[in-house]
């Protein structure tokens, strides 16, 4: 948004944190950080359990089914507007699955989902116990107000716009054969490093190289070839009819379907996602493009996979069979089936590029308003459907109609982004000039397009950047003006460079202005191999004839890229470059929509020699590249020459540098001294606190939002309502100790909003924290690094579905759920640890809901028959509260239908006989006790149910804590377990509120709570070979367990763990 429209922020005050607090936090660099009590790398707390438990329809069938769900999600709406309290079984029962119901309208991974918030439920609804909350929280709010009142400064608020603010602050050929090498025809290694031609053999055995020598020189031979190529391919391209298939088409059907597990906290966690994507913007919205290698080794056509993604916040959940597309004002309602088959399809490839491609180069320079994209943000896919001016004549929209007056076509998402519908307008005449393909888009690759690409429909406008490619496309309609929405105006510009602001009367000016309009893309090429950091012995290079340099490019509006040349002597001569086109590349006569791919074998001696390596081209204008990218505030249309760098190492390698690098700062482009000097500033004026991991996780929501960026905390919560990325990224990073949102901040903001941020500083993260992060990045980067093997279905990184197989009722309140993931052959094991988790999540509106459990079964991989169960005691709604979210959900579940499920989770692994793996580290213990409460039973019986199997010399003492009787899970297998164990288990239940004491008294229960004696006289003492293990509701074990076992002599990262 203009940066006018911001207000302060409001900072709650905080003493921060405590000398005591400070010396007694433990030294997260070393030791154990799967600590009782503290978040994980999940965002699981260990060893606690959770808290709070026309006609649109193609058959009769489905219209039934659409009519159905969308009474049921009105009766539920009409129950809401009445003020009827909805509990978590009510919202289940009135779900419907559209993408079951027509699967082949949907793209591969396309997740259920429950149109609801767990805190809406839970935290906003009127429940008695939410409003006497409220009334303590607003009295609280009454009281922080009048104190700020009394201290506000009578000097009153000061103007704070970026313009006053930077103006306050001072802050705007010759020929050159020789280096030719040979091309295609001869012999090549794998790494593009051709074999010498000049070995000596028999005459019979010479290569057609080796007998063109006899005649020219090795230059023009190279030249030679160059030039018949280019003559008949260019004389024989044909013309695309818009009726072939994708050569990607098999890869799109069949991609992976996994979801990423950064996205689970997110309004995305419904979305599958490639993790060879490199995230740009952080956690959410998505912003991603592919490793340059990847994409240009992946072909002239871009799996859907690779494709770069540009989103504005959260994607929106449509459906085929309920969205419809307006078009001029409800002269034509068309829905998805109507846009399929009232319309011939046409189905071409088309090269879509961000306009702020290579922008990460410009931010170098100085930063822009945008964040670093690297030069992978453009990607060339087929897209499929209908063309828009029939779709515009079937309205009635016909060129006789407006007597030759300008007018707009105007185009409209189903999104939401922070500054309200994202969307664009097009020249009436342009959109109805049939050369120009101006497409309704439906499918990708020939699949649905996926969520990120636009489902169900999207405007596709072939030469033109990818910020007019409205997605979600809901809306068209006809006006005499162009369009004055937000991001039509205020993004997609090129303004000049002396702008550096969005507010002020010149920003207003030049961002309205129509000149400064980025549509038609501009001419673009770019170096791909050798790669960034690409490793050379030089020897071996002049071994061989030639080495071979290649990369992409593209232009706008159609053109044709007619000449790409490649300089390695700073550009003062250039050689000319071998083109790649797609098949049929034309369209209309004379269009390319599509990029190309280019290569040039360059002669060895001269590749090894080169100071660095350059490439240019050129269109059908003769016009190329500026030497220079031109800076301008939104870091839009670069386009300079791309430079790659080489230099010779310590170990005489020689080594290329890109100018940006996609995934650190190796690139050979520094911060210039402007940003240097810019980030100096943003460490100035932090107050004199500390605050420890502790103190930052509690500050998690969106009443109380903390962010720790670059070691310093801000209380963003009051940024909430106006942040211009919206609240959803901030809340996703809210109380998290981690570098990547360090990271993230950087790359998406410049000056001003640092600037904008220090407003809401209250201090820094101590000297153990800020080791703990580091420690967690070292391990993410470790983890990473290690995905599961290929046939096992649990991944640490990815959420996969698993299907519903039965579900059996053991008592009252106790279910068995029994998973089968047999539907995926690929996948042959669970790959689930004895005393590891499983976490299950069911997607929602705003984020996954999340729950961690141990399966009963399998015990162990002998017993994993591609099914595994959860026993789980369901927590009902009553007149006073909704009940646990994710047990009502399961037990609404139909059978058939899937949850996502993501692990292992858990530091902790039994290997048997004793033996123990603890974040890595093995420690074998004989005897073994356990602290368990509620639901956190399962992690502990399986491994009793190990212990049993194995008939060891390994001895379990158990303390399982539970309200009444009824609520002990597993309690008939608990006790079987104990009287086959031959005295090496023993169990010892304690009630809180047993029904009748005498009775359970009798039983050799016992009543009250757990407390120092209970464990004193129940479980093992401290000893070597002694360990505990403890996992139950938080205040049972942070008030009660974790201080007796301690005051004991047991020692927490020692032999006192969280399961």
């Amino acid at each position: 948004m203009p940066w006018d429209k911001l207000t302060a922020p409001v900072v709650s005050s905080h003493p921060g944190s405590s000398e005591q607090e400070i010396g007694d936090e433990p030294d997260w660099g070393t030791g154990h950080n799967h600590r009782i009590g503290f978040r994980n790398r999940q965002g699981r707390t260990p060893g606690f359990t959770h808290d709070g438990d026309h006609d649109p329809y193609e058959t009769e069938e489905d219209r039934q089914f659409a009519e159905e769900a969308i009474r049921k999600y009105k009766e539920l709406q009409q129950r809401k507007d009445k003020g009827e309290l909805l509990n978590f079984r009510d919202i289940m029962k009135n779900q419907s699955d559209f993408q079951k119901q027509r699967p082949e309208k949907y793209p591969p991974g396309f997740r259920f989902m429950v149109q609801a918030r767990e805190d809406w439920v839970k935290k906003e609804e009127d429940w008695p116990a939410n409003i006497k909350q409220r009334e303590k929280e607003e009295q609280k709010k009454k009281e922080e107000q009048e104190k700020k009142k009394q201290n506000k400064d009578q000097d009153g608020e000061q103007r704070d716009d970026e313009t006053e603010w930077r103006r306050s602050t001072g802050n705007g050929g010759q020929k050159h054969h020789d280096a030719y090498g040979k091309s295609e025809g001869d012999s090549k290694t794998s790494n593009g490093v051709q074999q010498n031609g000049n070995e000596q053999g028999s005459q019979s055995q010479k290569t057609e190289y080796q007998k063109l020598r006899e005649r020219y020189t090795p230059e023009e031979i190279t030249l030679l070839r160059h030039l018949q190529h280019e003559k008949d391919q260019t004389t024989n391209f044909q013309q695309n009819d818009g009726k072939q298939d994708s050569p990607m088409k098999h890869e799109a059907e069949h991609r992976d379907i996994a979801i990423e597990a950064v996205d689970a906290m997110t309004p995305d966690n419904w979305i599958p996602r490639s993790s060879n994507l490199v995230r740009r913007t952080g956690q959410h919205p998505l912003n991603a493009e592919p490793r340059l290698e990847a994409l240009f080794q992946a072909g002239l056509i871009t799996p859907n996979s690779l494709h770069y993604v540009r989103n504005h916040g959260s994607v929106p959940r449509l459906y085929w069979a309920t969205h419809v597309l307006d078009v001029c004002d409800g002269a034509l309602k068309l829905s998805m089936d109507d846009l399929r088959n009232m319309f011939d399809p046409v189905n071409i490839p088309i090269a879509l590029a961000c306009d702020g491609n290579r922008r990460g180069e410009l931010n170098k320079i100085k930063k822009s308003k945008g964040f670093d994209w690297g030069a992978g943000a453009v990607s060339c896919a087929y897209w499929k459907g209908a063309l828009l001016w029939q779709v515009l004549e079937r309205a009635g929209v016909v060129r006789d109609s407006w007597n030759g007056k300008r007018l707009w076509v105007n185009f409209e998402g189903a999104d939401e982004p922070s500054e309200g519908k994202y969307q664009t307008s097009l020249p009436l005449d342009y959109a109805l000039d049939r050369g120009n393909d101006v497409l309704l888009a439906y499918e990708m690759n020939n699949t649905k397009l996926p969520a990120d690409h636009g489902f169900p429909v999207r405007l596709m406008i072939p030469g033109f950047v990818g910020g007019r490619a409205i997605k979600w496309l809901a809306r068209i309609w006809i006006t005499d003006h162009e369009n004055d929405s937000y991001y039509h105006i205020w993004d997609n510009r090129v303004l000049p460079a002396f702008i550096t602001e969005k507010d002020g009367e010149f920003a207003r000016t030049m961002f309205h202005h129509p000149s400064t309009a980025c549509n038609e893309q501009n001419l673009n090429s770019v170096i791909v191999r050798p790669g960034q950091g690409a490793k050379f012995d030089i020897v071996d290079i002049l071994k061989k004839d030639t080495y071979r340099v290649e990369g992409y490019a593209y232009d706008g509006a159609g053109h044709e890229v007619q000449r790409v040349e490649l300089s390695i002597d700073g550009g003062k001569t250039w050689l000319y470059c071998l083109r790649h086109f797609p098949d049929r590349p034309i369209r209309n006569g004379t269009k390319f929509w599509c990029w190309i791919h280019w290569h040039i074998d360059v002669d060895a001696a001269h590749f090894v020699r080169a100071e660095s390596l350059i490439v240019r081209c050129f269109n059908v204008f003769k016009n190329t590249q500026p030497e220079h990218g031109v800076w301008n505030t939104m870091g839009m249309m670069n386009n300079g020459w791309y430079r790659v760098e080489a230099q010779t190492d310590k170990d005489g390698k020689l080594v290329f540098r890109h100018p940006f690098h996609q995934e650190d700062d190796d690139g050979w482009m520094k911060p210039s001294t402007e940003n240097q000097l810019a980030a100096a500033k943003q460490d100035s004026g932090v107050p004199d606190k500390q605050f420890t991991r502790e103190e930052v996780e509690k500050h998690n929501t969106k009443e109380d939002c903390w962010l720790v960026v670059n070691g310093n905390v801000y209380d963003s919560t009051s940024v909430l309502s106006w942040h211009p990325g919206g609240s959803a990224t901030l809340l996703a990073n809210a109380g998290k100790l981690s570098l990547e949102v360090t990271s993230s901040f950087q790359s998406i903001h410049d000056e001003y909003a640092h600037k904008k941020l220090s407003e809401c500083v209250i201090g820094r993260v101590t000297d153990k924290a800020q080791q703990f992060m580091q420690e967690q990045a070292k391990a993410e980067a470790e983890q990473s690094m290690k995905a599961g093997p290929k046939d096992t279905l649990l991944q640490s990184k990815k959420w996969v579905p698993v299907k519903l197989a039965d579900k059996k009722q053991i008592s009252e309140d106790t279910f068995t759920y029994t998973f089968s993931y047999k539907d995926d052959p690929s996948k042959k094991k669970l790959g689930l640890g004895t005393c590891q988790h499983i976490q299950f999540g069911i997607h929602m509106v705003d984020k996954m809901l999340v729950r961690s459990y141990t399966p009963t079964r399998p015990i162990t991989q002998k017993d994993d028959d591609g099914t595994f169960e959860l026993t789980v005691k369901t927590y009902y709604p009553d007149e006073n509260q909704p009940g646990g979210a994710f047990s009502n959900f399961l037990l609404e579940l139909p059978v058939g239908e899937s949850v996502d499920v993501c692990g292992p989770t858990g530091e902790i692994e039994y290997l048997g006989e004793g033996e123990f793996d603890i974040e890595g580290k093995k420690n074998k213990f004989s005897k073994i006790s356990l602290v368990l409460g509620g639901s956190g039973l399962t992690p502990g019986y399986s491994l009793i149910e190990r212990v049993l199997r194995e008939g060891g010399n390994t001895e379990v003492c158990v303390i399982d804590a539970n309200k009444t009787e009824d609520d002990i899970l597993l309690h008939d297998k608990l006790d079987e377990a104990e009287k086959n164990s031959k005295g090496k288990i023993k169990i010892t239940h304690v009630l809180s509120h047993p029904k009748d004491s005498d009775a359970w008294k009798h039983k050799g229960g016992l009543s009250g709570h757990v407390n120092a004696d209970i464990i004193k006289g129940k479980l093992f003492p401290p000893a070597q070979d002694s360990v505990v293990f403890l996992c139950g509701p938080p205040g049972m074990i942070q008030k009660a367990a974790l201080p007796a076992l301690k005051d004991w002599g047991y020692v927490e990262d020692e032999n006192c763990f969280g399961f």
